[in-house]
C-alpha cells in the first residue's frame, strides 16, 4: 500500500463541451512530498490532461490557467489554489476553484470560490450544469470511517458512518449509519462479508455494497494491515423499492436497474467496477476503507 494509493480523490463528471457530452475525470493527490490535481477531458477522436503539481515550495502554480483543444473547439482550465483549506485528505474543502471553460461557457466549476472563478474567466454559464457520475475515495479509521455524500443532483451533503467490527472479543458486524440514523446492520458478518441492502436517503433509493473479506479473512496474516474493504453506494433512478429491502447477494452478477452490471465477484476478493461507469443510472460513490492500527 502505498501513499499515493491511500490519497487519491477521483470524480467523473458529464458535461457538455461544444454541444457534444464528454466525460471529464479529476484527480486530487496528495504524498508525502507534493500534492496536485489533474484534469482529463475524454473525447472518442481526442484527450487532454493538464496536471498541477504543487510542491510547498512553488506557490506560484496554486494559480494559473492551461489551454486545450478539443475537436477544434478551444478551451481553458483555470485554479486558484492559494487559500484552499484541507483537512486529512487532498481535496481542498474551502477557498479554492478549479474551472473548465470551453467557448466562454463554464462547463465545470469546482470549489467555493464562485464569484472569483467567474470574474477571472469572464465565463458565462453553461447551458447544461455538470453530472456527477462516479466518485472514489480512501477512508482512514481503525474501527469508524466517515465521509460525506450527495444523493442526487439537489440535496445537501450527508454524513456517512460506516462502523466495522471484526476481531474478538465481540462477534463482527456491520453498521452503516447516514446523518446519525442507522440503515445497514449486518451481523454474523463472518457469512455475510459481502452483500447489498437498498435503503432510502431523501426519499431516493440507494443500493448499498460492501465487501469486507480481507478484514475478516487475512486477519492473520501480514497482509492485514495492507487489506482494505470496499463500500459502493448507488442511487437507483425511478426504481421502487422499500426502504430497507435487502438483497440475496453473496454474489453480485444481475444489473442494476437493467443496465450494466457494475458489480462483478467471481471469486475475487474485491469490488469490481465495470469499466464504463457513465452506464449507470444515478451517481455512484466508492469507497475504500483502510485500517491505520
Amino acid at each position: 500500500m502505498t501513499g499515493t494509493m491511500q490519497n487519491l480523490v477521483t470524480s467523473h463528471y458529464e458535461t457538455k463541451i461544444a454541444g457534444i457530452c464528454r466525460h471529464i475525470t479529476i484527480n486530487w493527490l496528495k504524498t508525502t512530498t507534493a500534492q496536485g490535481v489533474s484534469v482529463t477531458i475524454d473525447d472518442p477522436a481526442c484527450k487532454y490532461t493538464c496536471e498541477v503539481k504543487l510542491n510547498p515550495w512553488s506557490f506560484w502554480k496554486r494559480r494559473g490557467m492551461k489551454s486545450f483543444e478539443v475537436c477544434g473547439h478551444r478551451g481553458e482550465v483555470f485554479w486558484d489554489l492559494l487559500s484552499a483549506k484541507y483537512n486529512v485528505g487532498p481535496e481542498p474543502q474551502q477557498g479554492y476553484f478549479v474551472a473548465i471553460v470551453c467557448d466562454g461557457e463554464m462547463v465545470l466549476l469546482l470549489g467555493d470560490k464562485t464569484k472569483e472563478a467567474y470574474s477571472q474567466t469572464r465565463a458565462k454559464p453553461a447551458a447544461v450544469e455538470a453530472t456527477l457520475l462516479s466518485r472514489k475515495e480512501h477512508v482512514f479509521g481503525k474501527k469508524h470511517f466517515i465521509t460525506k455524500a450527495q444523493f442526487g443532483e439537489t440535496g445537501k451533503a450527508h454524513d456517512i458512518v460506516i462502523e466495522c467490527q471484526t476481531t474478538a472479543p465481540r462477534a463482527p458486524y456491520l453498521r452503516i449509519s447516514v446523518d446519525k440514523q442507522l440503515l445497514v446492520q449486518i451481523k454474523n458478518l463472518e457469512w455475510k462479508f459481502r452483500g447489498n441492502q437498498t435503503v432510502q436517503v431523501d426519499g431516493i433509493p440507494v443500493e448499498v455494497f460492501w465487501d469486507v473479506h480481507n478484514w475478516i479473512f487475512n486477519s492473520g496474516s501480514r497482509r492485514h494491515s495492507n487489506a482494505n474493504a470496499t463500500f459502493m453506494f448507488t442511487t437507483c433512478s425511478g426504481t421502487e423499492t422499500s426502504p430497507k429491502k435487502k438483497s440475496n447477494a453473496i454474489n453480485w452478477s444481475g444489473d442494476l436497474n437493467g443496465n450494466i452490471s457494475v458489480m462483478k465477484l467471481a471469486g475475487t476478493r474485491s469490488l469490481n467496477l465495470a469499466k464504463d461507469m457513465a452506464n449507470l443510472s444515478g451517481s455512484s460513490l466508492m469507497l475504500h476503507a483502510w485500517r491505520s492500527e
